[in-house]
């Protein structure tokens, strides 16, 4: 959905910046309306915000011939809770159970409108320009002038078979798989995720519960996606619908994102039952071969000969080898190369400056005075230490010793022993 300033509802009125619908303001239109409603960006008043829901969401009006359409497609909605569907809101008042769809009164008239969540990553139609209307269907064939990379196609196709397979749990068809009802959800850090964005699935205009017949004035399907049975049943025709004609369009935007042009020049192919698109090969040889039958099959104008649930597509693409996402692997290459570097040069930076800091500064040279000592002065006695003797082991340190007292033996005095000496005279 992109801004408009046009604003207007159809040829009725305008609804003007400003003005205030229930619990909201409106702040601008949005281009990418359908046959059945107007939508608009609005911002929730100061008094009905709430933290669990955001300020700005998309506010969807119906034109007065599909009052029951808008209020059926709020009930779709608010069966679902799936990242790859768009998310409803309830408004923002203080009642017991919540409320989706409520009724007010616009220039045209009253009118009822529900409000549902920003999707402002741009959708698979930016990247598809062809023309869309049935007059140019019928007069030139409808070829494209981009296409995706097998990554990409590979990964939206098995989003939206993701969120087939949600609401076909929840008896609800979609009735209107196409690249314009396929959206993409801004991510945060995308720098750091898969090139692959979100895609999230839009518009339950002309959606049905399988259970019960549809009430009130349905839309018209776009009719380069519609499958044989849902183009048969518009002219008139009764067919049964059921989830594989769901099956069938993606099967036609997985081929247009793949080759660049729609499988089907016109309607009249597409209600051929003998008529077979040319294979997705052929237009692009480098598309894999198994992910070639999973479009083919998709594409059978028997139902029987088709997937028979978005389980079974589902599968079936997840089982094609997905090609190796570059730009993620450059990025994060990039991002490590980045880290590095920052690391190299803090280290680097750490270290210089702990040099300057640990780098001491030279003292001036100190100069010795050696005193020769003269032949008069006595020379210096020497000193003496004594080195304490540590304790024997088992004595206590700090105890004071007794004296210990060794008997030295001393050595007696020498006794003169008396000799006899010769006596005069005799």
């Amino acid at each position: 959905m992109t801004r408009d300033n046009h604003q207007s509802v159809g040829s009725r009125s305008v609804i003007q910046r400003g003005q205030i619908v229930g619990p909201y303001q409106v702040i601008q239109g949005l281009k990418g309306r359908g046959g059945m409603a107007h939508v608009f960006e609005v911002e929730v008043r100061q008094k009905y915000r709430r933290s669990d829901m955001p300020r700005r969401l998309v506010m969807k009006v119906a034109d007065e011939e599909h009052q029951a359409a808008l209020v059926a497609e709020a009930d779709f909605l608010r069966r679902f809770e799936h990242p790859n569907v768009v998310r409803i809101f309830p408004l923002p008042l203080e009642n017991r159970r919540p409320v989706y769809s409520a009724r007010e009164r616009f220039p045209f008239g009253w009118g009822w409108y529900y409000t549902m969540e920003m999707l402002d990553g741009g959708s698979l139609q930016s990247f598809l320009t062809r023309p869309t209307t049935i007059t140019d269907m019928l007069r030139t064939p409808t070829k494209g002038t981009h296409r995706l990379s097998v990554l990409l196609a590979l990964g939206i196709a098995r989003q939206i078979a993701q969120a087939l397979e949600h609401i076909h749990e929840r008896h609800v068809i979609n009735l209107d798989v196409k690249p314009g009802n396929i959206l993409f959800r801004r991510r945060r850090f995308r720098l750091l995720q898969s090139s692959i964005p979100q895609a999230v699935l839009c518009d339950f205009g002309i959606a049905r519960d399988l259970r019960y017949p549809r009430a009130g004035i349905l839309g018209i399907a776009t009719p380069e996606y519609v499958s044989p049975e849902q183009l048969l049943e518009g002219g008139g025709r009764h067919q049964a619908l059921d989830v594989r004609s769901d099956i069938f369009s993606l099967g036609v935007v997985l081929y247009e994102m793949l080759t660049g042009q729609l499988p089907f020049e016109n309607i009249m192919q597409v209600a051929d039952p003998t008529h077979i698109p040319p294979s997705p090969r052929e237009i692009r040889p480098a598309i894999p071969q198994a992910l070639e039958d999973v479009v083919m099959h998709a594409l059978a104008k028997d139902p029987r000969y088709r997937f028979q649930t978005a389980t079974e597509m589902r599968m079936a693409i997840e089982s094609v080898p997905t090609p190796l996402d570059w730009k993620t692997i450059g990025r994060y290459a990039l991002l490590g190369a980045a880290l590095s570097t920052c690391l190299t040069i803090g280290v680097w930076g750490t270290n210089w400056l702990n040099r300057d800091r640990s780098t001491p500064t030279p003292k001036p040279p100190v100069t010795q005075v050696v005193e020769t000592p003269t032949p008069s002065s006595p020379s210096p006695s020497p000193t003496i230490s004594k080195t304490p003797t540590a304790p024997p082991a088992g004595v206590n340190a700090t105890a004071t010793l007794r004296p210990t007292h060794t008997p030295t033996p001393t050595p007696r005095p020498i006794t003169p022993t008396p000799s006899s000496s010769p006596t005069p005279g005799g």
